[in-house]
């Protein structure tokens, strides 16, 4: 079907599964995803809030570079990787990969999927942030959101490159 699609469905399954399993949070296992990091998901019912926790699930910052976690830096969901974002991620690209049907386009469409949805996770930071301003894209606050969303991606490309391998050599014709 092609990379573009692999991209997109990846991307949307890796959201789609964290939200489902942050939903029926209360009855997951606490090593799948701490009660703390499903308490901030289940207190608001705006979608917007509820996006941006599983935003701190997907992309946790990685200890060995001494950053900030995305989490950490605005406040609520998770502070660091959890069995949830591996899993997500895994199944993204996955998904990707068996859309593309080949094994390199498939790897490089589960690690845009990741890249991209890093993009669209600082976007949604910035938007719901108090004192939306579109002239404050570019200051520090949001610059401080975009480097912790890209600093996060490191765990979900590689679990998104090994998905979308496996997804790729799955399909692929012989």
């Amino acid at each position: 079907m092609g990379q573009g699609i692999g991209t997109l469905f990846g991307l949307i399954t890796a959201f789609a599964m964290t939200f489902v399993v942050l939903t029926f949070g209360t009855f997951m296992p606490n090593d799948l995803i701490a009660s703390t990091v499903v308490a901030d998901f289940l207190v608001t019912g705006e979608l917007e809030i509820r996006l941006a926790v599983t935003g701190t699930i997907l992309y946790p910052a990685p200890a060995f570079l001494g950053s900030t976690s995305l989490g950490s830096l605005v406040g609520y969901g998770s502070a660091g990787a959890s069995v949830l974002m591996w899993l997500a991620w895994g199944t993204g690209g996955l998904v990707a990969g068996l859309f593309t049907k080949d094994i390199f386009p498939g790897i490089l469409s589960g690690v845009f999927s990741a890249v991209i949805g890093a993009f669209l996770t600082w976007l949604l930071f910035f938007i719901i942030s108090p004192g939306f301003d579109v002239m404050a894209i570019f200051q520090q606050g949001s610059l401080l959101i975009m480097q912790a969303s890209l600093e996060g991606t490191i765990f979900p490309v590689i679990a998104c490159a090994i998905g979308g391998l496996l997804g790729g050599a799955i399909t692929r014709d012989r």
